[in-house]
């Protein structure tokens, strides 16, 4: 009689944890400019969810400004999107700058039509996800 309830508790642990892990990661894909070509550096299966929130909160809330790309701009040090974002038909493709001597990054999106330059912490917590 006592191990009805074990036994039930033990066929519903696994759907638990298939359930509360497949809301916990997304997708990302990530090419990085090596010997000026660009190479698919990563499509990253298992990023946590809290990581990309930010870096998803970051880049909505940037101060995005117009801007046009000049034509000898040199080529962006990574290119990345997020998998997920396609589903919903909304996807954004962002090139990213690293200037090494203010660590900071800056951003273009919409074909380049747009442009940011993050703070050092913002600038970290997106370079921290693109070299996971």
């Amino acid at each position: 009689m006592k191990k009805k309830p074990f036994i039930l508790a033990l066929s519903l642990l696994p759907i638990a944890l298939v359930t509360g892990c497949s809301t916990k990661e997304e997708h990302i894909s990530i090419q990085k400019l090596e010997n000026k070509t660009y190479h698919f550096e990563a499509y990253k299966q298992e990023i946590e969810k809290r990581d990309s929130e930010k870096a998803k909160e970051i880049l909505k809330n940037a101060d995005w400004r117009e801007y046009v790309l000049e034509k000898d701009h040199p080529k962006a040090d990574f290119i990345f999107y997020f998998n997920d974002d396609k589903n919903e038909g909304n996807i954004a493709v962002y090139y990213v700058w690293i200037n090494p001597d203010d660590h900071v990054t800056e951003l273009t999106r919409d074909q380049h039509k747009k442009h940011v330059k993050l703070n050092r912490d913002d600038s970290k917590t997106i370079l921290d996800l693109l070299n996971e």
